[in-house]
């Protein structure tokens, strides 16, 4: 059987876990697919914790080390990390991520990319910028490329979290779902893996760094952008990213 390949284009440390964590494991531990991720910062910019866990020049090292054991966990089958600045991403050139992209897709030849939707779910500009340079370079793909669709990552304006993010989409614009509520327990263990970042996660997802994994949502929400697959027509939601590719 063919193994299909996914990648995830994200902006920060922690942006996999947050948006994608259910569909990753998912995928990698049923064997369904190899899974990439990208991320183009190492999230230098964010803050070290409170208290600190951590000096703030420390940070970037150390939120390296915290992606590492995140995608360990969810079982991703390889990771890179750019080094662009935190917060600085709307400043970098546009062609210079696309042909960063195509590089990348050219390598590990996915089927599916997945990257933020435009508005980046909490509206951080880093995440508008990596959804509109991946959007741009699938747009600019060659007729012969391996990626055949490409597939936004949301949150459900109804969304099952506490605290829900600024920009979200709602239930009729959306058009996958994945839902693995078996996999909960590990985003939890992912998530606590970000240790800088526990202020955030315990503000979306409260009681995971206690061990409590109640409000972690068993679904992650996307929105079909693109897809070369001509026969690939929605009749409702879908459950499935490979949804129409050759088995």
């Amino acid at each position: 059987m063919k193994k299909h390949g996914i990648l995830f284009i994200f902006a920060h440390p922690d942006d996999e876990t947050f948006t994608s964590g259910i569909t990753i494991s998912k995928y990698r531990h049923e064997q369904k697919a190899d899974c990439f991720l990208i991320s183009a910062t190492r999230g230098q910019a964010g803050k070290p914790g409170n208290p600190p866990i951590c000096s703030q020049e420390e940070l970037p090292l150390v939120r390296e080390q915290e992606l590492k054991e995140a995608a360990s966990i969810l079982g991703v089958t390889s990771l890179e990390i750019w080094d662009y600045e935190d917060k600085m991403l709307s400043d970098v050139p546009l062609d210079e991520l696309i042909t960063r992209i195509h590089e990348a897709i050219s390598r590990l030849q996915p089927e599916v990319v997945v990257t933020f939707a435009p508005h980046g779910i909490s509206g951080h500009p880093d995440h508008k910028a990596i959804s509109e340079a991946t959007t741009q370079a699938i747009h600019r793909l060659p007729a012969d490329t391996s990626v055949r669709k490409l597939y936004y990552a949301t949150r459900a304006a109804n969304g099952q979290v506490s605290a829900p993010p600024p920009f979200t989409d709602s239930y009729e614009t959306i058009t996958t779902i994945v839902d693995a509520p078996e996999y909960r327990e590990q985003v939890a263990e992912a998530l606590r893996a970000h240790r800088t970042q526990h202020l955030s996660v315990d503000r979306v997802f409260p009681g995971v760094n206690a061990g409590n994994y109640s409000n972690v949502p068993p679904r992650n929400h996307f929105i079909l952008s693109w897809t070369s697959l001509q026969d690939n027509v929605l009749q409702g939601k879908e459950d499935d990213f490979l949804a129409g590719l050759e088995s």
